[in-house]
């Protein structure tokens, strides 16, 4: 029997069919799309289709500036590139402002810039692990220069007030960034129509291909890309931007399923696997959360325990670690770990996942009572 995938806040499964679309990109038309005698023709066209796609589907303005990259990292990271070079440097708002709760990324590109100078701070969390308008604002200097922030947590599913958050940085004139990777096909907005000034996102986590990322700036602000213009197309991975293009068309076809069907399977998760063990708790269900996350603590059994014999049973989950914070860390608790659906999700594999994630979880209750109390 198939395992049972639950940790597509980690990274999704592209289908066949995209592939299928790519394989022509890495067999036939493997030339550099710079190239003069490829005007009008493959690839041109399919990439020109692919970027057209992409500004749809998040709503970017004819005129805001796009970058294609390797990953969402390499997205972030031109961010702040851009950020330092066009606005830090001149003005002297050296403060950097993210969350204890952001991923790697983030966190590893503020150390590397503080050897230019930047001062990197955190904003507190409430207990909902969310950022408030009042914390925001409390954490703002005149020496701020940029915040930097995901727009929802892949682990907890905990989602940001970010428009408020962006409002309030608009005003004071402060540079922000969100990183969208986990609600992209999930959320509907218009990068146009929010005030950002940077949004960048993973293609991995909307079911496209490994070395996909991008980021958007708004037209606005000044963007210097972190490859230098003229020199975009001989290094385009036309491959990965294909997936990416057909990627984002699935994704739009499942936007309906993906904020009405799978959010019931997830309240179905939780709800059965606390009929059966009613101590078990759903974390952060008072915050507004992302349709396809959940977050349990399954008292009395340690996190790594119960993820092993989950895997071993065929039901795959996470808690945290690697690129991500481990969820211990986020909610102080290590009994918690962390599901996450997909389009792809079926109510067969939720009852199957409900029955063992319970049988094992109650398993496991006897191996870990010396480590967890």
């Amino acid at each position: 029997m198939e395992p049972i995938y639950l940790d597509n806040g980690t990274t999704t499964r592209p289908s066949s069919y995209l592939f299928s679309q790519m394989q022509p990109f890495l067999k036939r038309h493997w030339q550099a799309p710079i190239a003069p005698y490829l005007k009008g023709k493959e690839p041109f066209v399919s990439i020109e289709r692919a970027l057209g796609d992409l500004r749809a589907f998040v709503g970017a303005h004819p005129h805001d500036p796009f970058q294609f990259t390797a990953s969402g990292s390499a997205a972030i990271a031109a961010v702040y590139q851009s950020a330092y070079i066009d606005h830090i440097a001149q003005s002297g708002k050296n403060h950097l402002l993210t969350t204890a709760a952001e991923e790697a990324p983030i966190h590893l590109l503020g150390k590397h810039y503080e050897k230019l100078g930047l001062v990197q701070k955190t904003i507190p969390l409430n207990a909902n692990g969310q950022v408030t308008r009042e914390a925001l604002e409390a954490a703002l200097s005149p020496k701020t220069g940029l915040v930097s922030l995901s727009w929802a947590n892949g682990l907890t599913g905990v989602m940001q007030p970010i428009w408020e958050l962006a409002e309030l940085c608009r005003e004071k004139g402060v540079l922000f960034h969100v990183d969208a990777s986990q609600v992209l096909g999930k959320l509907y907005f218009k990068f146009e129509e929010l005030p950002l000034d940077y949004l960048t996102f993973e293609g991995t986590l909307i079911h496209g291909p490994k070395g996909s990322g991008g980021v958007f700036a708004s037209r606005r602000i000044d963007f210097t890309p972190s490859v230098p213009e003229g020199m975009e197309g001989a290094e385009l991975n036309t491959p990965a931007l294909i997936g990416l293009g057909i990627a984002i068309q699935e994704m739009s076809e499942a936007f309906d399923h993906l904020s009405l069907e799978t959010p019931r399977l997830r309240d179905k998760l939780e709800e059965g696997i606390r009929l059966a063990i009613p101590d078990v708790k759903v974390l952060y269900n008072e915050a507004e959360r992302l349709p396809h996350v959940s977050a349990m603590s399954f008292p009395g059994v340690h996190h790594e325990l119960l993820a092993f014999h989950l895997r071993e049973a065929g039901v795959f989950a996470t808690f945290g670690g690697g690129q991500k914070q481990k969820l211990e860390y986020l909610t102080n608790d290590p009994s918690a770990l962390s599901f996450s659906l997909s389009k792809e999700t079926t109510e067969e594999e939720i009852n199957r996942a409900i029955a063992i994630i319970v049988d094992c979880a109650q398993k496991c209750r006897t191996f870990s009572k010396e480590l967890v109390r």
